[in-house]
């Protein structure tokens, strides 16, 4: 029987992150059917994870040290036991290691890490990083060497800016896709609609004059006869700049809108939607997985990078959107959204293939060593 501790950013109320945890889960139950699993989350409520006896939640340490320090030293003693119980650490995938978040310091993000990295060298425990995000300015590429040096690390990343950054410190990886892209949904038959539905997901601090671009979107969209329906990704309740609820609250209310309430809401949402304007990576990954036609709005290096990975046409950058420009380019998607579903269906297709061959090899790799 196998023990995995899995690492991941779950329990901060993000959709995408809870997909990655839920896949990772997936592929390892299925893998191996007698495994156990040791879950760390900020909240285990908001995970999307099935009732399973084999799973076990824990609390990250630290977590809310200031306030709860009686509490953080259970934390500490459970995560030092739980990681010498188990047979491999697994740091699932995501963007773990960033510096370009406004009001995120990266040394007091790093710090955890490389306890719990530590703990796992200390015990001799084989680590494996899973589709792992790392965006970083150059300053700071040096400071995570200590968390990819040392035998028994087996490490993928899930793009090949990342990868290109740990090549720039020496160390060799495997490039293995994002797992929310191996997502599998039960897509329902499609039902009549007064209204074409569109989801709109945007996130807050990157797009050029937010509020006034993404009022302009709305009312466009209303004008053509679609009932926008906002695909609230992230509800930290402690981190009000990532908070996709909060985020357009004001313009929520003045168009009566439809707005998710939960991730469990949101992800069920995707499957009543003619097409997806999304920022979040994880927004146009769900929209590729569902084969929803989607215009990307992209504001970063990981969103830059999957959309030529899958070589798509509509997309603008957040920095400079221009909002005539966009209205003329989501015309033309709409006159051709059947073509548009049809590719990214086959598209989806090919890369789930790609994903369980690559994965398939990781492991196989890793339980030969």
């Amino acid at each position: 029987m196998s023990h995995y501790s899995l690492f991941t950013a779950t329990g901060a109320y993000n959709l995408g992150d809870e997909l990655i945890l839920l896949q990772e889960y997936m592929y390892l139950k299925n893998r191996h059917k007698e495994a156990t699993f040791s879950v760390f989350t900020y909240d285990a409520k908001s995970s999307l994870l099935p009732e399973d006896p084999s799973i076990e939640y824990l609390s990250y340490f630290p977590h809310n040290l200031k306030k709860r320090p009686l509490h953080n030293v259970w934390y500490f003693i459970r995560t030092v036991l739980t990681i010498r119980k188990s047979d491999a650490v697994v740091i699932g995938g995501g963007g773990l290691l960033y510096d370009n978040e406004e009001g995120q310091s990266f040394e007091k993000l790093l710090r955890p890490w490389k306890f719990r990295i530590w703990l796992a060298k200390f015990f001799g425990k084989p680590i494996i990083y899973w589709s792992l995000g790392i965006h970083l300015k150059k300053e700071n590429e040096a400071k995570i060497l200590s968390l990819f040096s040392g035998k028994n690390i087996y490490i993928s990343v899930r793009d090949a800016e990342s990868k290109k950054t740990l090549e720039s410190i020496g160390i060799k990886s495997l490039l293995l896709r994002d797992s929310v892209l191996s997502y599998d949904p039960e897509i329902p038959k499609l039902l009549i609609k007064h209204r074409p539905k569109i989801g709109l997901s945007f996130r807050s601090w990157f797009l050029q004059d937010e509020f006034e671009n993404i009022e302009k979107i709305i009312t466009f969209l209303m004008a053509h006869g679609y009932e926008p329906i906002l695909l609230n990704h992230s509800f930290h309740p402690g981190n009000p700049s990532t908070n996709d609820d909060t985020f357009l609250k004001d313009l929520k209310e003045k168009y009566q809108l439809r707005s998710t309430e939960n991730i469990e809401e949101t992800l069920e949402t995707y499957k009543e939607l003619e097409f997806v304007i999304g920022m979040r990576l994880h927004s146009l990954i769900l929209s590729l997985v569902h084969a929803i036609p989607f215009f990307a709005i992209s504001y970063g290096k990981k969103t830059d990078e999957f959309i030529r990975s899958i070589h798509y046409e509509y997309s603008l950058a957040a920095r400079i959107f221009d909002i005539e420009v966009f209205k003329k380019r989501f015309m033309e998607l709409e006159k051709e959204k059947n073509e548009q579903k049809f590719a990214l269906s086959a598209k989806n297709d090919t890369i789930k293939r790609e994903i369980s061959i690559t994965t398939n090899n990781f492991f196989d790799g890793l339980e030969k060593s």
